[in-house]
């Protein structure tokens, strides 16, 4: 369960229809590259303790611990323009439990819009989630014929979470 104790270990990242993870330990680094097929890791010599990993896989199974877990709203912005939404998550990789929390920041209005939704089938799971976290790439064209592209994160419940490693002896 995710609370105000956990260690946070690295932050996920929506990045051209992929993920990128961010970590602070060579460790957590090593484990996700192990866990989702590293294609490219990397340390950013700008940082001393700055890891990052391109998982392989688009989708990843986490364990949410309950609405609390998601904080949505607008960030104001600067005159003249829409305010943005903010959406944070906070959550655990399925498959490395134990490793600590990851956080993720979105500005997605997708993901922002179905923030009550997804609340709600937390609440239904009555404690910690199993969900699958998804980074899709969306392509368009504007009316200008410009091309763009950017990474939109979703999340679907699974259903509750039984960590197989409370009941080890």
């Amino acid at each position: 369960m995710i609370n105000r104790r956990t260690t946070f270990v690295g932050r996920f990242h929506c990045d051209q229809g992929s993920w990128r993870v961010s970590t602070g330990t060579a460790e957590v680094a090593t484990v996700i590259g192990q866990l989702f097929g590293r294609r490219s890791p990397s340390h950013d010599s700008h940082e001393a303790d700055h890891f990052e990993v391109l998982p392989r896989s688009t989708s990843m199974r986490v364990v949410i611990s309950g609405p609390e877990a998601i904080k949505a709203g607008l960030l104001t912005a600067a005159p003249r323009y829409e305010p943005q939404p903010s959406t944070r998550l906070s959550f655990r990789l399925a498959d490395a439990h134990a490793l600590g929390g990851f956080r993720l920041s979105s500005s997605s209005w997708d993901l922002a819009e179905s923030v009550p939704t997804l609340r709600t089938e937390l609440s239904e799971a009555e404690g910690d989630a199993l969900c699958e976290l998804v980074a899709e790439k969306v392509e368009f064209t504007t009316r200008n014929g410009v091309a763009l592209s950017y990474c939109r994160p979703s999340i679907k419940v699974i259903g509750p979470w039984h960590n197989p490693d409370q009941h080890a002896t």
